[in-house]
């Protein structure tokens, strides 16, 4: 294969010019360079800007890609949009801890959610498996990560899904791994969604789907806690 610049790829990808073709090639390249440095931001940005184009790449490069993130997390903290990404800007922090309260150091996050507008990917609406906004990030010591994005939309209503079992609330998938520790997988949802019916709220009790609440400061930022525990294995 021949050797492609990372710094190349990264002004080419940013000007929304890559040809599909050089697709496979960037990914190789940008995991190169991060085997060279696993903490480096701009890199994990760019490769994930294949994602996020008018045009993205193909299914089996999208798992590519996220199999390379999942092996080089984010550390502590991660943005999940381009800065002109539509729809209220949400920052999400909390801390991860076993039940005796200790925090857990190096449990892996993953993050993911629709658009403002409802849906995983701008091709569709329900495909999870793909969706365009998500994150992997690893805690440090303290437990603790933060990750910056757009308030999700909830899902678009269809005629023949109607009723309140199909008003699903705003939500985003979190999904935790670490070593000793049972995985924990859920929905964060949004108290002040008004999907947030008596049905949604006895839904998320019985399933220990967090429902956080969500404070606006003077910068319009929305910001909400997600503390979260784990059980040992």
């Amino acid at each position: 294969m021949r050797f492609i610049s990372t710094v190349f790829l990264g002004a080419v990808i940013a000007s929304g010019a890559v040809a599909r073709q050089d697709d496979a090639a960037a990914i190789d390249a940008y995991r190169a360079a991060l085997v060279g440095n696993p903490e480096s931001g701009d890199t994990k940005d760019a490769l994930k800007r294949l994602i996020d184009r008018p045009h993205p790449v193909t299914r089996d490069q999208y798992e590519r890609i996220q199999q390379i993130l999942r092996e080089y997390p984010w550390t502590g903290q991660a943005t999940l949009v381009r800065s002109d990404e539509p729809g209220p800007r949400l920052t999400v922090s909390g801390t991860i801890r076993g039940t005796n309260g200790a925090p857990v150091d190096r449990a892996l996050l993953h993050v993911f959610h629709t658009d403002a507008s409802g849906q995983y990917t701008r091709e569709s609406v329900m495909d999870e498996p793909h969706a365009r906004l998500f994150a992997y990030i690893r805690t440090r010591s303290d437990g603790r990560f933060e990750f910056r994005t757009v308030r999700p939309g909830g899902y678009p209503g269809r005629p023949d899904r109607q009723g309140e079992q199909w008003r699903i609330p705003q939500h985003v998938h979190v999904q935790v791994t670490a070593d000793g520790y049972q995985p924990r997988s859920f929905q964060m949802v949004f108290e002040d969604d008004p999907r947030m019916t008596p049905h949604w709220h006895e839904w998320a009790a019985k399933d220990r789907h967090p429902i956080v609440r969500v404070t606006r400061g003077a910068d319009g930022v929305q910001r909400a806690v997600c503390d979260i525990s784990l059980e040992k294995q």
